[in-house]
């Protein structure tokens, strides 16, 4: 029997879950040059929103971890559209589905 936390019925856990996820695949398709550098930038940056999404759900400090989230939302924009512009994601499409999700997330973060 497993349990479940609180946080893993929220949407901006299940948000935050799908684009880890998304950014794990997109990396892995990634050019070597960037794959370690820009592509490993990425996949923490996801994990981290992962990992601040449950932690700002404790009682405690909640306003220092969403304060914390929606700073790293800011962060994960920057990288991608650095990544944009290095042409790292195989189409626009791929980075605009991507930015959307981050977008999404930030203002989930926000409410």
């Amino acid at each position: 029997m497993t349990t479940t936390s609180h946080y893993e019925r929220l949407p901006i856990y299940k948000s935050s879950m799908d684009l880890a996820v998304k950014i794990d695949s997109i990396v892995k398709g990634l050019p070597r040059y960037h794959k370690y550098t820009l592509g490993q930038e990425m996949r923490q940056q996801t994990i981290d929103l992962v990992l601040f999404v449950a932690r700002a759900n404790r009682r405690e400090d909640r306003m220092r971890w969403v304060t914390e989230l929606c700073h790293r939302t800011e962060d994960l924009k920057i990288t991608c559209n650095l990544g944009r512009e290095l042409r790292a994601f195989d189409s626009f499409k791929q980075f605009a589905l991507v930015m959307q999700q981050v977008v999404d997330i930030s203002r989930q973060a926000q409410g």
